[in-house]
C-alpha cells in the first residue's frame, strides 16, 4: 500500500508537469488563431467528455474529465464536411472565421505557434535555472587511494598511493591553487590534463607536499587513483522504506554493519557488497549513544540491495546570474537541448543505437520518471525539487517542440507542410486530399502511440 501511494504521487507530479507543457502548447495555437481571425470553437483543459464549460463569444471554454493537457478546436469542420458531401474540388461557401478562409501563411503561422510556444517556454525554464540561486555539493577534499578498496575499483592501481598519499588525507592546494572542496578539485583536473600534479595535503595536523605522476589512460587523459570519502551520516530516509520502519533517522552516523566497522561511505558500500544474509544489523551513533537497527532490505532484480537512504554531503550556495547572463545561457542551453534531442533521433535512423528505448519512451513512463526524479529532489530540499522539476519540464517542452515539427499530417508539422505547399503552388489543397492526409496522419499517430505504450508496458512488465 505504501509503495502504491508513493508511485501514485510520482505519477501525479509527472502528469501535472507534462499537462502544463501540453496546455501551454495549445494556448500558443489559440492566441495565434485569434490574431489571424480564426475562430476557436472549443478550448479545453483536459480531454474526453466535458465536465463544465462556458461559452464566451465564439469560443466554448471547458474543463474535461481527463485533466491531461488540453486541445484547441478551430472552426472549419463544417466547411470540410460540406465540400466532401457535395464532392467539390474546392472548399465552397467557406464561413467567416474558418481555418479554410484564411491565407496559407496565416495557417502556417497558427500551427507554428504551438512549437514556438514550447521553445520559448524552454528558454524561460532554462533561464529560470540560471537566474535562481541554488545549493550545490561542497564535500571536503578528503581522499583515499583507490587501492585501499580493490573490490570497489576493480583492483585499479593508484599513482597517488605510490607517491605517498594516504587514506583520509585532506587536499589543501593543487598546483599552488587553494582547494575549497572536492568538486573544485575535480573541476580543475578536468579543465587541464595534467601529467603531474603538485598537492599540498594535511595529515594528522601536519602539512605535506606531494608530487604525483599521472598514469596515462586509454582515452589519453591522466588518472591519479584518488577518490573522495565522506562520513557515513544519514541525511534522508525514504518514507515507508524498511530502513524507515526499522528506526533509521536523519543525522544517525553508521559505525558498523553486520559486525564490520564503518568509517566512511566506501566502507559502507564495501560492507553492503559483502552481505550474504537477508538481515542487516546496523549500529549507529545517535546523540552520543549507540543504537542497534535491524531490518530486511528490499532487493533489486539483479539481486543487489535497494537502499532507501542517503548520506549527508555539505553544500554551498551558488548565487543566481544576472537576468541578461541568465537569458543568454538559457537560450544557449535551449539550443543545446534542441540539438541533442535531434541527434538522438538521427542516431536511431543511422543505426548508431540499437535500442529504441534510449531515444523514445511512452507518456506513462515519462510521467513516472519526471515524478520520481522530482520527488527525490524534494526529499533533499525544496530548491532541489523545483530545479529538477524545471529542468525535466524543459526537456519535455523541447521534445514536444521537435515532435510537433515532424511532417506528419495530424501534427503541426504536417499542417505547416500543407500550408507551405499551398504558398509555393498558390493553390489550395482539395477537400478530398486534405481529408486523405488527415486519415493518414491519424493512422501514423495511432501507430506511434501504440509503439510508445508498448515500450511503456514492456518496461513496467519487466519491473514486476
Amino acid at each position: 500500500m505504501d509503495q502504491l501511494l508513493s508511485t501514485a504521487l510520482k505519477y501525479i507530479v509527472g502528469i501535472f508537469g507534462v499537462g502544463i507543457i501540453v496546455l501551454l502548447h495549445e494556448i500558443g495555437h489559440f492566441v495565434a488563431a485569434r490574431i489571424f481571425k480564426i475562430d476557436v470553437e472549443i478550448f479545453s483543459i483536459g480531454f474526453g467528455p466535458k465536465m463544465i464549460g462556458k461559452k464566451l463569444r465564439r469560443t466554448e471554454y471547458r474543463i474535461s474529465y481527463f485533466l491531461f493537457g488540453g486541445y484547441c478546436k478551430m472552426k472549419g469542420a463544417d466547411d470540410l464536411t460540406r465540400a466532401l458531401d457535395h464532392n467539390k474540388k474546392k472548399f465552397i461557401h467557406v464561413e467567416s472565421g474558418s481555418l479554410f478562409s484564411v491565407k496559407p501563411l496565416a495557417k502556417f503561422l497558427t500551427y507554428l505557434a504551438g512549437p514556438i510556444t514550447n521553445f520559448l517556454l524552454t528558454i524561460f525554464l532554462c533561464t529560470a535555472l540560471f537566474f535562481s540561486s541554488h545549493q550545490t555539493l561542497s564535500t571536503p577534499a578528503i581522499v583515499t587511494p583507490v587501492n585501499e578498496y580493490p573490490t570497489l575499483f576493480n583492483n585499479s592501481s593508484s599513482p597517488a598511493a605510490a607517491s605517498g598519499i594516504q587514506k583520509n588525507d585532506r587536499i589543501l592546494k593543487l598546483n599552488n591553487i587553494e582547494i575549497q572542496d572536492w568538486q573544485e578539485f575535480t573541476n580543475l583536473l578536468s579543465e587541464d590534463n595534467f601529467s603531474k600534479i603538485d598537492l599540498l595535503i594535511e595529515r594528522d595536523n601536519k602539512i605535506y607536499n606531494i608530487m604525483i605522476d599521472g598514469e596515462l589512460s586509454e582515452n589519453n587523459t591522466y588518472r591519479y587513483g584518488l577518490t573522495n570519502v565522506i562520513k557515513p551520516v544519514i541525511s534522508l530516509v525514504r518514507l515507508f522504506s524498511p530502513e524507515y520502519k526499522a528506526g533509521l533517522k536523519k543525522a544517525d552516523q553508521i559505525i558498523e554493519v553486520n559486525d564490520i566497522k564503518i568509517e566512511n561511505n566506501l566502507d559502507l558500500l564495501k560492507a553492503f557488497n559483502q552481505i550474504n544474509s537477508n538481515i542487516i544489523d546496523i549500529k549507529v551513533l545517535r546523540d552520543n549513544a549507540v543504537v542497534n537497527i535491524t531490518y530486511t532490505p528490499k532487493y533489486n532484480k539483479d539481486g543487489s540491495i535497494n537502499h532507501s537512504f542517503s548520506l549527508y554531503s555539505p553544500t554551498k550556495t551558488i548565487e543566481g546570474e544576472s537576468l541578461s547572463f541568465a537569458l543568454s545561457n538559457g537560450i544557449s542551453m535551449s539550443i543545446r537541448l534542441f540539438k541533442d534531442t535531434l541527434n538522438s533521433i538521427f542516431s536511431l535512423f543511422k543505426k548508431k543505437t540499437d535500442d529504441i528505448r534510449t531515444v523514445f519512451t511512452g507518456p506513462m513512463r515519462a510521467s513516472l520518471m519526471i515524478g520520481n526524479i522530482t520527488v527525490l529532489g524534494f526529499e533533499n530540499s525544496i530548491t532541489s525539487g523545483f530545479r529538477a522539476f524545471l529542468y525535466l519540464l524543459a526537456i519535455v517542452s523541447i521534445s514536444l517542440t521537435i515532435a510537433n515539427l515532424l511532417p506528419i499530417p495530424a501534427f503541426d508539422g504536417g499542417q505547416m507542410l500543407i500550408a507551405l505547399i499551398e504558398m509555393i503552388t498558390n493553390k489550395k489543397i482539395s477537400p478530398k486530399h486534405y481529408w486523405a492526409t488527415q486519415i493518414f496522419g491519424l493512422v501514423c499517430v495511432v501507430i506511434l502511440f501504440s509503439i510508445m505504450y508498448f515500450i511503456d508496458f514492456r518496461y513496467f512488465f519487466r519491473q514486476l
